[in-house]
């Protein structure tokens, strides 16, 4: 009987699987530790970067200025307070007041950090400096820079306004724009509800294909978020870079700072290296943790959709998914149908049909929503969803299509009931949250670290 090890929080969760399972591959990410003296490297790159000037250049031209800082929200685990304490000495060496300077937590459409949870993610270093989360259901916070393509490009008044943005952020594998970081910190980070609508339609096509992995042209989201990040530094602001790879102890293996295209790019080479994985034969049966962003369901199904890929049509997806902060804001329509069945009507109807029902059927998904309806319908098209999540299951929340689990034996029996008897050959994904596959034929970058970044 074939054994499992997955990432549990800060445990492992072993799982026992049927003999007739085959595991064929683990699909495990290979980035490197991050060296211990990580601070004065990142340090060193704020001095070095790979493109444009130095940020002690660019704080002296604005010694009388405003700086934003723009920084990632809870669902992700950059050790922020180092890094912070990092830039934060850099900009007070130039000479900067903390009344000059503003964080802004980048929390797009993602609820709110409270006080506390401010200060926990931010560390005693940013003590004193104003804070606050994008205020995305107040239009009257936002300007408008021009259009890209259809697209109205919004974002918070105060970035905006910014002498000088300084962007913090990690660098992963994300379903829709391809890899994380660079200006999506700003667009949909920073953005209106209007502009974030439009990025997720632009996510989200009518057809279904992967998206996790692309870069700019060949992924519309990236295409279009870097050029309203393009749009927003044509003025007399400017922004500045801090790119960074995680470890599998969430500390920076990587970094890159400077000119904003150019660090994010980079990263995202480096992570395709890293992250990517190489793919055999599509697999009868994936498994996959939600693990680093295992934080919400939102979050948690994002795994799914990276790694989906990595299964032949009608094969099954079992997911596990720590949700320690449950649903986080997500309200799931009312849905009295089982997942056996929704899968069958989405099957019969087609994932754009039955997307559009549910839209009109439930408005208020209409806008804030309707990319996600689109995904999950999509993938349930595909593939049959079993997800284990005991914190989820004790709540007794429900989300259409998805059967869910209090343990993974039972999903495991779920599964084999589906695939039926005879040999089956299984996919792992332990860190399915920062991992992809890799299908044959699709092209990854292997092109090594340049100038300004510290391996």
């Amino acid at each position: 009987m074939p054994d499992v090890s997955m990432p549990w929080g800060a445990e492992d969760l072993g799982l026992s699987l049927p003999d007739r399972w085959t595991i064929q591959q683990t699909a495990t990410p290979s980035l490197r530790p991050a060296p211990e003296d990580w601070p004065e490297r990142m340090a060193l790159a704020l001095s070095q970067p790979m493109s444009g000037p130095p940020l002690s250049k660019l704080l002296a031209a604005r010694r009388n200025g405003s700086i934003v800082l723009i920084v990632e929200d809870l669902t992700r685990h950059s050790p922020l307070p180092q890094i912070l304490k990092v830039v934060l000495r850099e900009i007070r060496h130039a000479g900067m007041a903390d009344e000059q300077l503003e964080i802004f937590i980048a929390t797009g459409m993602h609820p709110p950090l409270t006080p506390a949870e401010q200060s926990a993610k931010l560390g005693a270093a940013a003590d004193g400096i104003a804070r606050r989360s994008n205020p995305w259901s107040d239009p009257s916070q936002y300007v408008t820079l021009g259009r890209v393509g259809k697209m109205p490009v919004q974002v918070d008044r105060g970035v905006a306004e910014a002498d000088l943005r300084i962007i913090i952020s990690s660098v992963s594998p994300h379903l829709q724009a391809g890899f994380g970081g660079g200006h999506k910190m700003l667009f949909p980070g920073c953005a209106s509800l209007e502009t974030i609508r439009a990025l997720h339609r632009l996510g989200i096509g009518r057809r279904d294909r992967q998206l996790v992995g692309t870069e700019a042209p060949a992924n519309p989201m990236r295409a279009a978020i870097d050029a309203a990040g393009t749009l927003l530094d044509t003025g007399g602001s400017a922004s500045f870079a801090v790119q960074y790879l995680l470890d599998d102890n969430d500390n920076p293996a990587a970094i890159a700072s400077g000119d904003v295209i150019p660090a994010q790019q980079t990263m995202a080479k480096q992570c395709s290296v890293s992250c990517g994985i190489l793919l055999g034969a599509p697999a009868d049966v994936l498994i996959v943790g939600a693990y680093p962003r295992d934080f919400d369901l939102w979050q948690s199904f994002k795994c799914i959709a990276n790694t989906r890929w990595a299964l032949r049509p009608n094969g099954v997806v079992i997911c596990l998914a720590r949700c320690e902060a449950g649903l986080h804001g997500m309200k799931p329509p009312p849905w009295p149908i089982d997942a056996t069945w929704t899968r069958r009507i989405v099957r019969l109807l087609g994932a754009e049909a039955i997307s559009s029902i549910v839209t009109r059927l439930v408005p208020r998904l209409a806008g804030d929503a309707a990319f996600f309806v689109r995904l999950a319908a999509q993938t349930l098209h595909r593939n049959p969803l079993l997800l284990v999540s005991p914190a989820l299951h004790a709540t007794g929340a429900k989300f259409p299509g998805l059967e869910l689990f209090a343990k993974p034996e039972d999903a495991i029996a779920a599964a084999q009931s589906l695939l039926g008897r005879g040999p089956q050959r299984a996919v792992v994904f332990p860190a399915g949250g920062t991992t992809y596959p890799i299908p044959a034929g699709m092209a990854r970058s292997e092109q090594p670290p340049g100038p300004g970044v510290t391996p």
